[in-house]
């Protein structure tokens, strides 16, 4: 459930439990600020609803910053922020003694802006394809009715679909591996990150442009997920671990 909490005098939010968990334990809300969510009669001290806030948090699950995996927020130690698995604890905090710096606090992107992220990539390839199907036009031209399709008719419509192909996932995996977001997102102030904020390399961001492919098979449902996911994960950002976050 979603909470507004008062910074400077202005009502802020809304933030997620989580978030909120992770804003008390870098500082940014004290025992004394305000927090209001639904259902509460008036704003109180976050001291006084801090058991709620806990409680709810406890029955998550959190990302491991490290290994990426999944488990229940009781089984994780939470650190500056960043929550981190049995397994995972002692090379965390080793990398914390050899001076590596803690991940941010992710900011995850939401389904409409995601969707419109998707249509600006949508409409930029639309007029990349065109060019192509203009280009091959003169080897791709129907035959007539009842004539046989000459050699020419074939192989243009292999080449230009090979063609179609290769600058598709050229263009997710050099944008993604290069920029860390495609030109949609970029345009919608996104970024697509693994799950400690890091960069995504160019072969996971190849990978993840063929998982993609299987989110659009199963009647975007795979696009869906996300609108329900607590993370905002597609099927494809599970697949290969990343994240979509705001700038």
């Amino acid at each position: 459930m979603d909470w507004y909490y008062v910074e400077n005098g202005q009502k802020a939010g809304p933030v997620s439990d989580e978030e909120l968990q992770s804003m008390v334990t870098t500082g940014v809300i004290t025992s004394k600020d305000l927090v209001w969510r639904r259902g509460m009669a008036d704003w109180r001290p976050y001291g006084d609803v801090q058991n709620q806030t806990v409680a709810l948090t406890e029955q998550r699950v959190f990302p491991c910053v490290e290994c990426g995996k999944s488990f229940p927020a009781d089984e994780m130690v939470a650190y500056s922020g960043s929550r981190v698995c049995a397994a995972c604890k002692p090379i965390f905090f080793q990398r914390l003694q050899e001076g590596a710096r803690l991940p941010a606090t992710l900011r995850y992107a939401g389904f409409w802006i995601r969707f419109a992220a998707k249509f600006v990539d949508w409409f930029i390839l639309g007029v990349v394809n065109a060019v192509i199907q203009l280009s091959f036009g003169f080897m791709v031209t129907p035959p007539q009715p009842g004539a046989m399709p000459s050699a020419g008719f074939f192989i243009g419509s292999v080449l230009m679909m090979i063609a179609q192909i290769g600058v598709a996932v050229f263009y997710a995996t050099y944008f993604v591996g290069k920029f860390a977001a495609t030109p949609g997102k970029m345009a919608c102030g996104l970024k697509i990150v693994t799950p400690d904020g890091g960069k995504v390399s160019y072969w996971r961001a190849c990978g993840r442009y063929f998982a993609e492919i299987l989110s659009a098979m199963i009647l975007l449902i795979g696009y869906i997920m996300a609108a329900f996911d607590s993370e905002k994960q597609a099927l494809h950002d599970r697949i290969c671990s990343t994240r979509v976050i705001r700038k």
